[in-house]
């Protein structure tokens, strides 16, 4: 009895949530609905990088796969050339994912385009992969219906801005894009660009200081770490108003636990918008 005492009162005093505890759910399935706790369609879900569990990420293969799956939509890093374009790679450099090296923000458009991707899940099964531009990823988007999820990378500056907002405005579909970025004077200058927009700030270090910028500047939401973790500072952003995203989850379990705290947007590598067939 003292035992369970003491170990109630640490899991209290703990100020962080770093890993949830399974409780419901099957933690062996990759389909979020095999679920006793999230009804169907209750969470929705952003494919990290595309499905990236099924091919490499930030891959128009991957985006395809995310349309094809029912994810509500796909997320992607931007960075910009220096001639100018827009173009998908996480990273700085294009040393983990491709055949070249540098980085980005130093080489031009037709540089990364001579690469080719040789890193990623079933990198065999799609051979000759690029790098896409932003438009590509978007014309895949928009044949699937997804909602353009677009990360800005730090190295862009406010002064790129004006470009990357026009490219958005003149489409069509731009009501269904999002637009998230760990610099706030990104999503402030964005805001200003674009407004109606629903910009989110990510966030890897859970702070009401976070909470409170959002909420001082009409910032929609925050998109968590899911390794770091407050469930008070979860409770305040939505006390505040502000929509809760995490990122990245990848077991229903886990999903779950979320869900139980109110955020009903997560960003997965693979965890798929559905029941999977023996549940259904």
């Amino acid at each position: 009895m003292k035992k369970a005492v003491l170990l109630l009162v640490l899991a209290l005093a703990l100020p962080v949530l770093v890993v949830l505890t399974p409780v419901f759910g099957r933690s062996g399935s990759n389909c979020l609905y095999d679920s006793n706790v999230i009804p169907e369609g209750g969470m929705i879900t952003i494919a990290h990088r595309g499905y990236s569990a099924a091919a490499p990420e930030n891959t128009l293969p991957a985006f395809r796969l995310a349309g094809e799956n029912g994810f509500w939509g796909a997320e992607c890093d931007i960075w910009r050339t220096t001639d100018g374009q827009w173009m998908l790679m996480h990273d700085p450099t294009v040393n983990r994912m491709t055949n070249g090296s540098g980085e980005i923000s130093k080489m031009s458009s037709d540089e990364l385009r001579a690469l080719k991707i040789n890193a990623g899940n079933n990198i065999s099964q799609y051979p000759d992969t690029g790098i896409p531009t932003l438009q590509e990823y978007l014309d895949v988007c928009n044949t699937y219906g997804l909602h353009a999820v677009i990360e800005i990378k730090e190295g862009v500056t406010v002064e790129d801005l004006p470009d990357l907002a026009a490219i958005l405005n003149a489409r069509p579909e731009k009501d269904r894009f999002v637009v998230i970025t760990f610099v706030r004077e990104l999503l402030i200058g964005m805001q200003k660009l674009m407004p109606g927009t629903p910009l989110y700030l990510l966030t890897e270090h859970t702070s009401k200081d976070d909470v409170a910028f959002c909420a001082q500047h009409g910032i929609n939401g925050i998109d968590f770490s899911k390794k770091r973790i407050s469930p008070d500072v979860i409770r305040a952003a939505q006390d505040a108003g502000l929509e809760t995203v995490v990122w990245t989850v990848d077991k229903t379990s886990i999903a779950e636990d979320f869900y139980l705290l109110g955020v009903k947007a997560i960003t997965t590598n693979g965890l798929l918008p559905k029941k999977s067939a023996e549940t259904e």
